[in-house]
């Protein structure tokens, strides 16, 4: 990919260069051009002005000609190079019976996806060509969610029903250790002390904060007398907030990342994932499928095939917010752990998988010993089935 930016790169530059040199080709045309017409016709310069001109005019047309053959060939090139390095087969995927027995469940998330992003009129279709049973109370809490969230994010910034909607489930959403209600307090309270109503901001904190960080807090809920104290400074640059050091809390995204908050909020107390399973799959299977079609390439010249169908040939890369249980992947079979074959630490601190640590007793790495001990793979430490000890994520 690097590669591939760096020659987009030299090809922009290319024709910028090519565009230049066009110009002036023609400049220098049209000013051979203004020179024939303002000779006279009658003098003797004339017929040799209009050869000059009809030569000038020659020369640029071929020149210009020149630079777009050159850019077409660079441009061909390029075309070429990008094909070549996404070029995949994705037959093996699409052939892929992992889903075979997943119909209804993939079916449910893209039916949730539309429901989350509150596009309604969609979600009734798919569910009556699906043949998928979309319950009325389930609609109508999306719609509920919807509608805040469009509040929140319209040019007004409503917070009202976000504020009453959280007030209203305070103990669930503490139960779960979420922070919605102080989160959504602090944009009204900022929000107010940008409209310029100090004043009104100060009662609003007085009257909200003293639950997140005074006496009152209940013992459930985590203080943030640190954020208040900060955010009570506010108040010192309320005539110039967007140059004070407070700047930063009043951008944009504050809005956006708070319509997030509450829609992963809502979806938590209705048992559902914080993020769309649909976005999240697709993100991830995007990220994985370069890497899956050249091993499946790989197995494919080399006439193996990859029996294992829940789960990958290799470990793909994922970022932090993805990650969402934690796997063992065993150092020396390169297997992914399960409930059968679980990891197991040695005396030593190193963790195998049961399966491989069964082959080390057995004698089938070289190394083992008859006696049942085994060395580490990866230290000279000593071990043995007994000695190993299961380890839980």
């Amino acid at each position: 990919m690097d590669s591939l930016v760096r020659d987009c790169g030299k090809l922009a530059k290319h024709q910028a260069a090519s565009s230049q040199k066009a110009l002036a080709a023609v400049d220098a045309a049209i000013r051979q051009l203004e020179r024939a017409r303002q000779t006279q016709a009658e003098s003797e310069e004339w017929s040799a002005s209009i050869e000059r001109a009809k030569a000038q005019v020659d020369k640029t047309q071929l020149q210009i000609a020149e630079h777009i053959k050159e850019l077409y060939a660079n441009v061909a090139k390029y075309g070429k190079h990008v094909e070549k390095a996404f070029k995949m087969d994705l037959q093996v995927v699409a052939e892929s019976p992992a889903f075979e027995d997943k119909r209804e469940v993939l079916a449910q998330s893209v039916l949730q996806h539309f429901l989350r992003e509150g596009d309604f009129e969609t979600a009734g279709s798919f569910a009556r060509e699906a043949q998928l049973h979309l319950p009325h109370e389930t609609q109508a809490q999306f719609e509920e969610m919807y509608g805040t969230v469009t509040a929140m994010r319209s040019p007004e910034h409503d917070l009202t029903a976000a504020l009453a909607w959280a007030v209203q489930h305070r103990g669930e959403l503490e139960a779960h250790g979420i922070l919605l209600e102080f989160a959504l307090h602090r944009l009204r309270f900022l929000q107010l002390v940008e409209l310029g109503k100090a004043t009104e901001a100060l009662q609003y904190a007085r009257q909200w904060f003293p639950r997140f960080g005074g006496a009152a807090r209940p013992d459930s809920v985590p203080s943030q007398l640190q954020e208040i104290e900060h955010l009570m400074g506010i108040f010192i640059y309320a005539r110039r907030l967007h140059t004070s050091p407070y700047a930063p809390l009043f951008g944009e995204q504050r809005w956006e990342d708070g319509a997030r908050a509450f829609s992963s909020a809502f979806c938590t107390l209705l048992g559902l994932s914080a993020t769309s399973p649909l976005s999240v799959t697709v993100d991830a299977g995007a990220r994985a499928l370069p890497i899956v079609c050249k091993v499946s390439g790989l197995l494919r010249d080399k006439k193996v095939e990859w029996s294992q169908q829940n789960e990958l040939a290799v470990e793909v890369p994922l970022p932090d917010h993805m990650r969402f249980h934690s796997i063992f992947a065993c150092p020396v079979s390169k297997e992914q752990a399960s409930a059968e074959n679980p990891p197991m630490m040695m005396p030593c601190g190193h963790v195998v998988c049961k399966a491989s640590l069964d082959k080390l007793a057995r004698g089938v790495r070289p190394g083992a010993i008859a006696s049942g001990r085994f060395k580490c793979p990866y230290c000279p430490g000593m071990s043995s089935l007994s000695d190993a000890r299961r380890v839980y994520f």
